[in-house]
């Protein structure tokens, strides 16, 4: 099963959408991370001094929404859930007999198979580690990564699923207590789903709701957005190098797959597809996705004063000016502040989903103040628009403004004015409830408690306190010399 089908948000049975994630995932021993718990609101900031995990908790959680999947394919979900094995061989036989099956199920048999799902993915966490961070040393032996259901998981999903198999489409969804699958396009009759295949598609179906598909902003963007030409080029060397020493049979002697294994597993799993992804931007196709619909990515233009294109075998950065000040250039020539977001602009035009979940790590990177203060506009609007956004900061700016959001989320007199005077929008409001926050200290993650001012982050307030204090005195000192 390769393909996945578009995310939609957590909702309730009822409608309504959760402001917290029924899951709470719990990190032990990763970098300098020793325990460390995180819940995922619909925005959820993570901030904290250099050096003090929050990369290392960003990167392991993309990771394991990635690849959780791959973790736990359908034979172990067989063996940990062995009475799930007589429902999968009901569908399997429908399946092959007409194309659909039905099976009865009720709502406290999916919770608990659930349950048992999320307990073992975490026990494949060694697997994960390995695989995100590419290391060369054996520096996550130890590294844990377990997942709790909270009561909130009881009311959710699951949601509708559709794929496409090798053999053809695949849909199956929930009709009261009863699960349906019907198949149609079967490419070869006498090659239907196995029961291994059919059993990890019973477990993505209760289970997907809970992992949001995942997509990334590394910290590394900067770099990537400059360079992804020349590790085109880099790729294309290996190939022909292998072509080359295929011609003159010499595969065994060079062993050329090191030459490939050694060239690509430099970076961790995040990087590498950031990097896969902006090398792929002038391939994208250009229909706008149901998120582009949006114009998200027109609070990119205004940042900017410019925009992107990818009609060519490149990227370019084209300016909104008009005339003598007009430009369009490479995007390698323009600033690092619109390297930094094109990735992002291309997310929210082509490829974004409602219901995804977007890590971007410290995106105050090469920003000034007056961006930085749009920016944390621009992700309350991601969020009214369906997305969960996690980011990692270290801008006392984007805290402040999310403040502010989360004030003007409140009701109070006059509000309409108010806000048309301070020009904000009805989407730049910020439930307190929809937001959790986390500052990374002292090898964990300390929650900070939100209430109708905002954001109570000590991180920034000490160090903002200690500077106005120097200021004070030095102010005062330099005054009675004067």
């Amino acid at each position: 099963m390769e393909a996945r089908p578009e995310s939609s948000s957590l909702v309730d049975v009822s409608g309504h959408a959760f402001s917290r994630s029924p899951v709470t995932y719990r990190f032990s021993n990763v970098g300098p991370v020793r325990e460390a718990s995180l819940n995922l609101g619909q925005l959820t900031v993570i901030a904290g001094r250099n050096n003090t995990g929050k990369t290392y908790i960003v990167y392991s959680l993309y990771g394991f929404l990635k690849q959780w999947r791959d973790l736990f394919n359908g034979d172990q979900f067989l063996a940990a859930v062995p009475d799930a094995k007589s429902d999968c061989e009901a569908i399997l036989e429908g399946i092959r007999r007409t194309g659909r099956a039905t099976v009865p199920t009720s709502s406290s048999t999916i919770l608990k198979r659930r349950q048992v799902v999320a307990e073992r993915i975490g026990q494949c966490s060694p697997v994960l580690f390995r695989r995100v961070f590419n290391p060369k040393r054996k520096r996550f032996v130890s590294a844990r990564l377990r997942i709790e259901l909270e009561d909130g998981h009881a009311s959710l999903g699951p949601s509708p699923l559709e794929l496409d198999l090798f053999q053809g489409k695949i849909r199956v969804y929930l009709d009261n207590d009863t699960i349906v699958v019907s198949m149609d396009g079967m490419g070869h009759p006498a090659a239907p789903p196995d029961l291994t295949t059919i059993a990890g598609l019973y477990c993505y179906f209760i289970v997907q709701d809970l992992f949001p598909t995942p997509f990334v902003l590394t910290a590394e963007r900067f770099g990537i957005s400059l360079f992804f030409k020349e590790l085109d080029f880099t790729k294309n060397q290996i190939v022909s190098l292998l072509q080359e020493l295929a011609s003159e049979g010499r595969q065994r002697q060079s062993r050329p797959f090191l030459i490939v294994d050694r060239s690509t597993s430099r970076y961790a799993m995040p990087i590498k597809d950031n990097i896969d992804f902006t090398r792929d931007i002038p391939d994208l196709p250009r229909e706008t996705s149901s998120l582009g619909e949006e114009k998200l990515f027109n609070n990119i233009k205004e940042m900017m004063s410019g925009y992107y294109s990818n009609a060519t075998d490149e990227i370019r950065f084209i300016s909104k000016a008009r005339k003598d000040g007009r430009f369009n250039i490479p995007l390698h020539l323009a600033s690092s502040s619109a390297r930094g977001l094109v990735d992002l602009y291309f997310f929210l035009r082509y490829s974004g989903r409602r219901g995804q979940l977007l890590i971007i790590d410290e995106p105050e990177s090469h920003l000034d103040t007056a961006n930085q203060v749009r920016f944390a506009r621009l992700l309350a609007r991601l969020v009214a628009a369906g997305l969960r956004v996690v980011i990692t900061t270290h801008s006392d700016y984007i805290i402040k403004e999310l403040n502010n959001l989360i004030m003007l989320g409140r009701e109070f007199p006059n509000k309409r004015n108010v806000m048309k005077r301070l020009k904000y929008r009805p989407e730049d409001q910020l439930s307190a409830e929809s937001v959790r926050a986390y500052v990374a200290e002292d090898g964990g993650l300390t929650e900070c408690n939100i209430g109708p001012y905002g954001i109570n982050m000590p991180v920034f307030d000490v160090t903002i306190d200690e500077i106005n204090e120097a200021t004070i005195e030095l102010a005062s000192r330099a005054q009675n010399t004067g």
